[in-house]
């Protein structure tokens, strides 16, 4: 634990300073400290599900590199080539992590369908508006981090797996905060000290984010 909040730590500092380097090696290193926990914890679960879960941190990591790439640049939208290869790598790891709920019975439900709506009508109005260029890779990606959410949250979870039912919750709607906070920084945000605290932010997040869903998804696939 120590190890993951000093690399989340560093992961945040790295994007307020604007530092891409850093950023990168920070991320790669946060994502490494949850696999390492993964593939200790190896034992308490079937083999394929270790390596669902191993494959789709290291496709996160992947997107994480190349995204920061993308984002510290002189130009507010940074390198849209490179934000739309991010973009697709996370596309792979939001499918893993799908395929992992699916496989230990998430299902989709009817609730928080306000919340959800807004948050892709926000999405969606960004990417229009400004970087229409993008819209085909995005919006399949934000289609499946939004599956995840929504099976992440799925009530009856909370009955048989209470415990990894919070931290998926929580895990899944920090992930889609996160996100949306990359398009308003990416769209709408011009002065260096309101981007450097979105990103900030968009990083503290993120990090949650996978620590949540990754002690989630332990919790959930740990043999009885």
């Amino acid at each position: 634990m120590n190890l993951f909040l000093f690399t989340a730590g560093a992961t945040v500092l790295a994007g307020l300073l604007d530092r891409p380097r850093e950023h990168q090696l920070a991320e790669a290193a946060l994502i490494a400290t949850l696999a390492t926990e993964v593939a200790r914890d190896h034992a308490a679960r079937p083999p394929r599900d270790t390596l669902t879960l191993l494959l789709a941190l290291g496709a996160a990591a992947l997107g994480g590199v190349t995204i920061a790439r993308s984002t510290h640049q002189p130009h507010p939208r940074g390198n849209p080539r490179a934000f739309r290869g991010g973009a697709a790598w996370y596309a792979l790891a939001q499918l893993l992590t799908v395929t992992l709920l699916w496989r230990c019975g998430a299902r989709p439900h009817a609730g928080g369908w306000p919340a959800r709506a807004a948050g892709l009508l926000l999405g969606a109005g960004l990417l229009i508006r400004h970087d229409p260029a993008s819209l085909p890779v995005l919006s399949g990606y934000g289609a499946l981090l939004n599956v995840m959410a929504l099976l992440t949250a799925d009530p009856r979870l909370a009955h048989e797996h209470p415990e990894a039912a919070r931290l998926l919750r929580r895990g899944g709607w920090q992930f889609v905060a996160s996100d949306l906070l990359i398009l308003v920084r990416r769209s709408l945000l011009r002065g260096r000290l309101s981007r450097a605290l979105t990103e900030g932010l968009m990083l503290a997040l993120y990090a949650a984010a996978q620590r949540n869903l990754t002690q989630g998804l332990l919790r959930l696939t740990r043999r009885s």
